[in-house]
């Protein structure tokens, strides 16, 4: 796993520290979208002296990168969520708790393979824009489940 993390790294302009990896691993591992401190509780005890700005500064780094992507205003409290990039996906915001939870795959392609191309090529050709990824959040409120009034994601 190290020798792939250190070529995905490499290959992304990022040096790989142990610092890094661990924080990487949390955030592919994570079965959310957690904030940097959820990432900081699950590392700290696997890296010693590490600290909540490394992993801040780390996930700036790896979003710069385009390893990861950063979920602005989720939460109560609006607090910052990230995610770890993989294959295009929606996300279902809940306005009223922040909650954040991915669409199920299948209903995301669906959706997105039906924006037209011809919108995105108008898009580009009047801003001068060029897409090379479509991230798209589905703002609304989950409806609560009767039994353990967990939302339904």
């Amino acid at each position: 796993m190290a020798d792939t993390l250190q070529h995905l790294f490499s290959e992304h302009g990022l040096r790989c520290t142990k610092q890094r990896r661990a924080i990487y691993k949390a955030l592919c591992g994570h079965c959310g979208h957690p904030t940097a401190d959820e990432l900081y509780q699950a590392v700290k005890s696997r890296v010693e002296g590490i600290s909540l700005a490394t992993v801040y500064n780390t996930l700036e780094a790896l979003c710069c990168a385009g390893l990861a992507y950063k979920l602005s205003g989720c939460g109560g409290n609006g607090s910052t969520r990230y995610d770890a990039a993989g294959e295009d996906h929606l996300h279902l915001r809940c306005r009223k708790t922040g909650q954040v939870a991915d669409a199920p795959d299948d209903l995301g392609r669906r959706i997105l393979e039906h924006i037209p191309s011809e919108l995105i090529d108008e898009l580009q050709h009047r801003t001068g824009f060029t897409v090379s990824k479509i991230q798209l959040d589905l703002v609304g409120e989950f409806k609560p489940r009767k039994h353990d009034r967990e939302p339904v994601a």
